[in-house]
């Protein structure tokens, strides 16, 4: 009796079929990029309206969020900023469990094809963002559940070998000192000071020469400059070196300065070398699994088999750099002394690689206790 040949190659070649029309979504035209270039060059409304209904690939769903909650923070839209910021977050947790369906198509695309999920230090700023959007309403309770995010982010388990923050280890504590919770608040500072250039008072929370006995307070979280962008080394990533000098008055009176605890050109590089293993380990799994697609497909024809493997190998096999491009590098900390009627104050920020400038920051700032809040946005 004569058995026919099992075909197998149409089910495969439907496989890399579907590669093809999964690159050539990929290849569809982003609103991030444009976004982000208003958002660089001060047209910071033009870049919300561009990602107000923009649609992205669901694999591209959290990025567009992350994008969006930043630039609507910057606008003054606390509430959109968010919803924006905790609907990327509850999306992040549901991708922590794996997608079989698109685990495969990874297997014969490349990374791009996976859903983004931020490196570990955007997720854990993703909770620090949304945190400062509760501080600058005044709404403490609900800045100490962020509190509590960040520590979960930062948790040794989820980390993985990632580097720790001490911006966010800060802004973790300052959210439980605002509910009167002191001695979570002191474990967090003295994380924070365990990581930062900046020496950091455990008890209190005030940073260098500016700490005080008491008395009326001012914290002022700064953010300054660009993040690195999705083309290493092209010029979206920046220039190590110092970070700027921000000054703080009130009238002509110096309150004190603004120290930086966090550099998150840093935190991407060390993220990056951390990664590296991980993504070379996928490429090799791929490639194997390619090749064995391509030469199944080989033996019914030749020349399908040759196209599937130019395809899969050559143009499936690029890396995935996509970064949450519109946070800050330097995130720094401000805690000074000042009058009790303080409704304004002037910021001023030399150094840095860009030219120096004043910004006048109105209130009136939430306040706590004797502690008032504010956060500044300084854009390259």
């Amino acid at each position: 009796m004569a058995f026919s040949k099992p075909h197998r190659a149409p089910s495969l070649a439907r496989l890399a079929a579907a590669a093809v029309l999964l690159a050539l979504a990929a290849g569809c035209v982003s609103p991030l990029p444009r976004a982000r270039r208003d958002f660089y060059a001060g047209r910071t409304g033009d870049a919300a309206e561009t990602l107000a209904g923009a649609r992205v690939p669901e694999r591209d769903r959290v990025l567009l969020l992350m994008e969006r909650g930043t630039v609507r923070q910057a606008l003054g839209d606390l509430e959109g900023s968010t919803r924006d910021f905790i609907e990327a977050a509850d999306l992040i947790e549901q991708f922590e469990t794996w997608s079989v369906s698109h685990g495969s198509a990874s297997v014969v695309t490349d990374d791009r094809a996976r859903r983004f999920r931020g490196a570990p230090y955007e997720r854990t700023l993703l909770h620090v963002l949304t945190a400062h959007n509760h501080l600058q309403q005044g709404d403490w309770d609900l800045a100490a559940v962020e509190s509590r995010r960040i520590l979960r982010a930062l948790d040794p388990e989820r980390r993985r070998g990632f580097p720790d923050d001490a911006y966010a280890r800060y802004v973790a504590g300052f959210g439980f000192q605002m509910i009167d919770d002191p001695s979570n608040a002191a474990l967090q500072f003295r994380h924070a000071a365990k990581l930062a250039p900046a020496p950091i008072d455990a008890e209190t929370g005030r940073l260098g020469a500016d700490a005080t006995p008491g008395g009326p307070e001012l914290v002022v979280f700064v953010l300054l400059g660009r993040a690195p962008g999705s083309d290493p080394p092209a010029e979206s990533w920046p220039v190590p070196g110092f970070p700027p000098d921000v000054k703080l008055y009130a009238g002509e009176t110096l309150l004190g300065r603004a120290h930086v605890l966090t550099d998150t050109f840093a935190l991407a590089l060390s993220t990056a070398e951390q990664e590296a293993v991980r993504v070379a380990a996928r490429a090799v799994t791929r490639i194997v699994a390619k090749e064995a697609v391509a030469t199944a497909i080989d033996r019914e024809n030749e020349m399908l088999g040759f196209l599937t493997r130019l395809i899969l190998l050559g143009i499936f096999e690029q890396p995935d750099v996509r970064r949450w491009e519109t946070l800050p590098r330097w995130l720094a900390v401000a805690r000074v002394p000042c009058p009790p009627d303080l409704d304004r104050f002037r910021l001023v920020v030399r150094g840095g690689g860009a030219r120096s400038r004043a910004l006048e920051v109105e209130g009136p700032f939430p306040r706590r206790f004797d502690t008032r809040v504010a956060v500044v946005r300084v854009l390259p």
